[in-house]
């Protein structure tokens, strides 16, 4: 049995590994992780860039949702 793979097989291996995990998973753990890794690319963006690279973080995953709460905040951008 070997332990590495080339780069072809690796990539094949790695998404048939992410696809049977998906599927073996409850949507409550997919919304989970999917939360986690959302909150963490918004830290991010506020890290690297202040509030507005959060924000430019929040449009980028959808810029309706982003506008609607911003509305509740009394947020306002120029061009929206």
């Amino acid at each position: 049995m070997k332990s590495t793979l080339n780069s072809k097989e690796y990539v094949t291996f790695a998404r048939r590994f992410v696809k049977d995990l998906v599927e073996d998973m409850e949507i409550e753990e997919l919304k989970s992780i999917v939360t986690n890794h959302i909150h963490e690319e918004i830290q991010e963006g506020e890290n690297n860039f202040g509030q507005q690279g959060a924000f430019d973080e929040m449009i980028g995953w959808s810029e309706d949702i982003f506008l609607s709460v911003a509305k509740d905040f009394e947020l306002e951008f120029e061009g929206a």
